[in-house]
């Protein structure tokens, strides 16, 4: 998710930096951003199969995804809401529009939005997210320092396998690539669906047609909007997006024993704050973040030693 500007107390120290080094180095943040784009997805279409599904992330992230879902995703509707088949045995390649009726019901304001967003989103990391670099200085980066970058985002194993890329193409193109390929390449077949889909609403109705078009214009500006923002940026967002980056050494913390405190997990962070991967906040702010839901997200370390009564966000 989007990281807010961050304003530090001080200046990272060579043993900061280091610090943030080593947690990209131990798992690079591909490998840590693709089980929380997996299981955020799944959260955000509905929870399907919640009975069969197997969580790969501690439950704090899922609250986290909870309050993405009223933020940033709150124009994703639920596939469950989106498209209902009523007869699976009447989905026939051979079956009319008139029996398809009959046994397929489709929110075509929902399936338009869908469409819309995922739009918007290939246009983002085709056209726009290399200009972004490129303003931000990414391509006057030095070779070490682009290796060290390259190889925090896509792994040591990535490096050695493009290191030939590297040197026929720019920082910020290769990045762009990457990023359509990893990143939004699970919204190219809803996608690509887009014009069979406005051609089946234009089969079922004229109000579908209108319908699916209201749904596709909402879509292009409910999860990013015009100037490549995400929609529903809230307070919390650039501490939750820390906390779901670094999932897994709090996975660790969580089983630790003895189990590790908020305190220590404080402690933890401030190279982190200081180096600016996330805002510096209080470790009382820390505790009412990580308070039981609704308030907080549920990350349940041990209690840190106050009189202060717990509070909600």
């Amino acid at each position: 998710m989007g990281m807010p500007k961050i304003e530090t107390t001080r200046e990272p120290s060579p043993a900061d930096q280091q610090a943030v080094r080593e947690l990209f180095y131990a798992k690079c943040l591909l490998e840590r951003g693709q089980p929380v784009v997996t299981e955020m997805m799944w959260v955000v279409l509905g929870c399907r199969d919640v009975e069969s599904h197997k969580k790969l992330l501690p439950d704090y992230c899922y609250h986290i995804f909870d309050a993405f879902q009223r933020t940033y995703f709150k124009g994703f509707p639920s596939l469950s809401k989106t498209v209902q088949v009523l007869d699976p045995f009447g989905m026939t390649t051979k079956a009319s529009i008139d029996e398809i009726k009959k046994v397929l019901r489709i929110d075509w304001t929902n399936l338009g939005r869908v469409v819309g967003i995922g739009v918007r989103s290939i246009r983002f990391a085709e056209m726009e997210a290399g200009q972004m670099l490129e303003v931000d200085g990414f391509n006057d980066l030095s070779p070490t320092k682009t290796d060290e970058l390259f190889t925090a985002i896509f792994g040591k194993p990535w490096m050695e396998a493009n290191r030939e890329k590297l040197k026929s193409e720019t920082p910020d193109e290769l990045f762009s690539e990457m990023l359509n390929e990893q990143m939004v390449v699970w919204m190219a077949n809803i996608t690509e669906q887009g014009p069979k889909f406005s051609e089946l609403a234009g089969q079922f109705s004229p109000e579908a047609m209108v319908q699916f078009s209201e749904g596709f214009t909402e879509g292009l500006t409910s999860f990013l909007d015009t100037d490549g923002q995400l929609a529903g940026e809230s307070s919390r967002s650039g501490i939750y997006s820390f906390l779901l980056l670094v999932w897994p050494e709090i996975q660790a913390m969580l089983e630790a024993n003895p189990k590790k405190t908020l305190s220590d997990l404080h402690e933890w962070m401030k190279p982190f704050m200081r180096a600016g991967l996330t805002a510096y906040i209080e470790v009382n702010t820390l505790r009412d973040v990580c308070a039981s839901p609704p308030g907080g997200i549920g990350l349940s370390l041990r209690p840190l030693k106050s009189g202060r009564p717990a509070a909600s966000a």
